[in-house]
């Protein structure tokens, strides 16, 4: 009588069952609570270190996802509905409505060109070929021929010039009621510019806090954004975007926007810079419906462009 063996791939799935996923369930279990009690405590204490793990709530959501599906029956419950949570959450705001007016919108483009960007005149084209009325850049080279060709396309407007990431520019086709560079005053010694302009009697805001790298620069992005609320909340019909160097998941945006009373459009599951996939570029406003959002294929900086209709 032949004896009979057991199919090769019997085998691996046994071995996987009783061996390697026991091993995984841990360590993820084990990896999985270590993120939800940082993200517990970036929401809770106002530590800026702290804060940091507020911004990677999407790679939490996969880490709980995996986690559910490897774990024991009994903590199989608590991942899923923390992976349910983080999923809801990443979907706020689920866009706006399709701009529809009788007058074109406004189309204005948001991008943090980088400051080391290689290659400004393919930049140049691509924002040409978008075809915006308006074009707010953070970190840009003005000293970069590259940059000259759209200059020269958008006429209008004003830029803070500085051999520094925190370079500014807006520029706009048609006339202006007025461009200002407004330095918001830190104790990080050199203030930091943020842009405000009118066109057609709405604010437009363009802003690029420090990034949060140290305690000194957190609480200047903390001040920054406070000052930059204060004149967001006098205005009447608003326009804000930038690189914020925060996420929506952060309580200092939220700080920011409930100070600004301005409501956040861009989807909280975009990712807006490499090479962590954060989404810490945004579009918010106040005083129209409408908003319309399109992210721009990546080029050649860290960032990508957001491409807003506005009403």
């Amino acid at each position: 009588m032949q004896a009979a063996f057991p199919h090769p791939l019997s085998s691996i799935n046994m071995t996987f069952k009783n061996t390697l996923r026991p091993w995984l369930a841990r360590r993820l279990t084990l990896l999985s609570w270590l993120a939800l009690v940082a993200f517990a405590l970036s929401q809770i204490i106002t530590f800026w270190f702290a804060e940091l793990f507020a911004h990677f709530l999407p790679h939490y959501t996969v880490l709980w996802t995996v986690t559910a599906a490897v774990a024991a029956r009994r903590q199989r419950w608590l991942w899923t509905v923390a992976a349910l949570a983080g999923v809801l959450w990443l979907c706020w705001p689920s866009g706006s409505p399709e701009v529809s007016t009788a007058a074109p919108p406004l189309k204005v483009l948001w991008y943090n060109v980088n400051l080391d960007n290689p290659a400004a005149a393919q930049e140049s084209a691509a924002i040409l070929a978008a075809a915006p009325d308006v074009v707010a850049m953070a970190e840009i080279d003005l000293d970069d021929a590259g940059w000259q060709t759209l200059r020269q396309a958008y006429p209008h407007g004003c830029e803070h010039r500085d051999n520094s990431p925190f370079a500014l520019a807006l520029w706009s086709r048609r006339p202006l009621q007025n461009c200002r560079i407004v330095m918001a005053e830190t104790d990080a010694g050199e203030p930091f510019p943020f842009i405000e302009a009118e066109l057609d009697g709405s604010s437009l805001f363009a802003l690029h806090p420090p990034p949060p790298i140290n305690a000194e620069l957190a609480a200047a992005r903390q001040a920054y954004l406070q000052q930059a609320a204060g004149k967001i909340a006098a205005a009447k019909t608003v326009l804000v975007m930038g690189d914020l160097n925060s996420s929506p998941f952060s309580p200092v945006f939220r700080q920011f926007t409930h100070s600004a009373d301005i409501h956040p459009h861009t989807p909280n599951y975009l990712p807006t810079w490499l090479p962590f996939g954060l989404n810490i570029d945004h579009v918010l406003t106040r005083g129209k419906s409408g908003t319309h959002i399109r992210a721009l294929p990546w080029m050649h900086s860290d960032h990508r462009a957001l491409l807003i209709e506005w009403p």
